[in-house]
């Protein structure tokens, strides 16, 4: 307790102890600043969610009646046939709904110009290949595997639709693609689907991981070290001017003592 009240007894000491004070708060926001900016980096965290399923939802699931199954299979199998396999794309703008169509209207369907995804679809047997993803009240998401009509040079495809119900009749919100397959005959049998395009290998995935982790150590040990040693340097440069400042006036100083007055009698 005596030794840091002296320490702080010196003006200049006090000065030099504010400064290091400044410096050490400065260091710690930075390093909280870059800490806080890589945790929040998304480079290295994927999001996955099921296509077409929303994200948030205040809404339960409920479940699908035989009557709302049946009219689902009913706009499958028409929308298949009609707008994917483009036999009848003006009676497919019938079955999906407003922002589905993006604005296009008949008779630019009519023309072939529709956001429909065009598919050499085999039209039998549609009604019993799809199931049900989710299903809240007047939403159902499902899943839906297509056969081509040419096997040896367009592969099966995974198809993810959302459908509203509007007015009693099941509509077609969003159609898309989400996992293809090899044609037959083509090599292996291998599934393109979202994984096949994160933008990497897992390799680099895991590199990248490995370099975050990494980062993650260094920055908070820094900080620390910071906090450690600049008190610590703070204290060893004052202890080292001390003693020159000691040993200078030590060397100014007689190396003899004054000889001792005459008595007199």
């Amino acid at each position: 307790m005596k030794g840091s009240v002296h320490l702080l007894a010196s003006p200049r000491r006090r000065r030099r102890l504010a400064r290091a004070g400044v410096f050490l708060a400065v260091a710690g926001v930075a390093a909280f600043g870059i800490t806080r900016l890589t945790l929040n980096q998304n480079v290295h965290a994927k999001e996955v969610f099921q296509p077409g399923k929303p994200v948030v939802t205040s809404q339960k699931p409920v479940g699908l009646s035989t009557a709302d199954r049946r009219m689902i299979g009913r706009t499958m199998v028409a929308f298949v046939r009609d707008g994917v396999a483009q036999r009848d794309l003006t009676a497919a703008y019938d079955l999906v709904t407003p922002a589905f169509r993006g604005g296009t209207t008949r008779a630019q369907w009519r023309k072939g110009a529709s956001p429909v995804y065009a598919y050499p679809a085999v039209t039998r047997g549609i009604s019993g290949n799809w199931r049900v993803d989710y299903s809240y009240r007047g939403d159902v998401g499902v899943a839906l595997m297509l056969s081509s009509t040419r096997p040896r040079t367009v592969g099966q495809v995974v198809f993810h639709a959302e459908l509203y119900k509007h007015r009693g009749t099941w509509l077609v919100d969003s159609f898309a693609p989400v996992a293809t397959f090899t044609p037959i005959g083509v090599g292996r049998q291998h599934e393109t689907g979202p994984a096949d395009y994160a933008g990497g290998s897992r390799a680099e995935v895991r590199a990248q991981e490995a370099a975050l982790s990494t980062l993650w150590i260094v920055v908070p040990a820094s900080v620390l070290g910071l906090v450690l040693l600049v008190p610590l340097g703070f204290v060893l440069v004052s202890r080292l001017r001390d003693r020159r400042v000691a040993r200078a006036y030590e060397a100014m100083s007689p190396k003899t003592l004054p000889p001792l007055p005459v008595r007199r009698s």
